[in-house]
This record gives C-alpha cells, structure tokens and sequence, in this order.
C-alpha cells in the first residue's frame, strides 16, 4: 500500500502546490479587475463591457484550483461532533464510507463536467472578446484569439479530476490507519501557506 500511497501523495503536493499558486495569482487578478471597473465606473463613468465576466471566470478557476488542498487538509467546514461521540472504528467505518461515497459522486460529476465542456454549443465570450479587440492584442499578435466560455467550464473537470486524487490518496490513508494504525499512515503534511486557516 506505502508503495502505491507514496507516490500518489508527492503527485498530490505537486499538483495542489502549483494550484494554490495559480489561485493566489486569480485572486489577485480578480481584484485588480474589479477595483479597474470600480475607477471605470465611478471616476471616468464610463464601465468596461468585460470586467464582470473577467472576475467572475478567476473566481470560478481559484476555487477549482484550491478546493482540492482544502479537502486533502480538512478545510472543509464539517460537523464532527455526532462522529467524535462514536467508537473509533465506527468513526473510522463511518469515514471509510463516506469517502467511498464522496469518490463515487465525484467521478460521475467528472463524467458531466467533461460532457458539458466537449459540447459544442460552448459559445464565445462577448465580454472577454470585446476586451481582445479593445486591448489591441489581436492586432499586436496579428491573429485572431477567441475566448470560449469553455475555458471557464473546464475548472470544474480540472477540480473535480483534483479531487479524485485527494480522495484516493484519503482512501489509502485511511485504509492504512484501519489495517496497520495512525501512525504508520499519518495525515498529510499540512503546507506552510496553509498554516494558521
């Protein structure tokens, strides 16, 4: 089992260290888009057609990206008073099933997310385009981008493929402390961004 977890749990850190760092950078990039419309507005009355959407696609893609490490580090808001009065193996029963439900329920969301990204009714966003054509980048570039609201859709199949890792990786943790202890399989080192949320 230590020869499957191990690997999965570096893959993990990887992946969710590069996540937090691009929602970090969405996060800023949403307020600066939002306070930009803010001056547009209000100072020079004259709004921007593409802000709203803009702060609203970094929003979607900062959530997908650090969901996942709240979930592998229990960020999650949870009520665990009911399971903390019971025994510890049907604590660890009651988990074992949740977790197994929750993996279920993730991979057939996958299955939607995709679809729903593959469809070709996926249209081209007119705010976001309106900002290509605006910023003269098409020009600068010679060519001819188109911002597809798919892009924002694909967040959903990248966290939720996110979150299948943190569950199996959970998974094997959890089956690990039932055969062999907590302390063979310990909870995952919680990262030094985190610490203090």
């Amino acid at each position: 089992m230590t020869s499957i977890l191990t690997p999965l749990s570096a893959l993990n850190s990887f992946l969710l260290t590069i996540g937090r760092n691009i929602a970090w950078i969405a996060l800023a990039g949403m307020v600066i888009v939002i306070l930009l419309q803010i001056f547009y507005r209000y100072a020079l009355n004259n709004a921007l057609p593409w802000p709203e959407e803009a702060a609203r696609a970094l929003m979607i893609w900062m959530m997908a990206l650090i969901a996942p490490s709240a979930f592998r580090h229990a960020g999650f808001v949870a009520i665990d008073m009911v399971p903390d009065l019971l025994p510890r193996k049907v604590q660890l029963a009651l988990r074992l099933f949740i977790l197994v439900l929750s993996l279920i329920v993730i991979v057939i969301m996958l299955g939607h997310a995709w679809a729903h990204f593959s469809a070709p009714l996926l249209f081209d966003s007119s705010g976001l385009n309106r900002l290509l054509q605006d910023s003269g980048i098409n020009q600068l570039l010679g060519t001819q981008l188109q911002f597809r609201t798919a892009y924002v859709y694909l967040a959903m199949s990248v966290l939720l493929a996110l979150m299948i890792l943190v569950s199996l990786e959970l998974l094997l943790r959890l089956i690990g402390r039932i055969l062999y202890g907590d302390e063979a399989f310990p909870e995952p080192v919680l990262p030094k961004s985190m610490e203090g949320s």
